[in-house]
């Protein structure tokens, strides 16, 4: 798959996981919501400043509009990065310790 087909997939899932519309995140990155739709279906490959500034206003890392899945666990990790990010990072480490937390319960030798 494409750079271009990747980056488009992720923007509509990560805007979609936001409750964003693509008018919205037009708005958001100063675009036309043309764009943001060539864009989502891969017509049109975003620069990188803009790319960093969807990821902005997306609340994800640049990183993770970039990330392919290639094993159905894939898609549940970025979902669950696409549901906690752009949260405090104390509720980051805190959501983190209570996974641990339930790791070590369902399974104690896990470490």
């Amino acid at each position: 798959m494409s750079i271009g087909r990747i980056i488009s997939m992720n923007i509509k899932f990560f805007r979609k996981s936001k409750r964003l519309t693509q008018e919205m995140l037009a708005e958001k990155v100063e675009v036309s919501s043309v764009y943001i739709s060539y864009i989502e279906r891969g017509s049109k490959v975003p620069s990188l400043e803009l790319l960093e500034r969807i990821s902005n206003a997306l609340g994800v890392n640049p990183a993770l509009l970039l990330f392919q899945e290639n094993d159905p666990k894939d898609l549940e990790i970025k979902k669950l990065v696409g549901t906690v990010s752009g949260l405090e990072k104390s509720t980051i480490q805190f959501i983190n310790e209570m996974v641990i937390a339930f790791l070590n319960f369902k399974d104690p030798t896990h470490s």
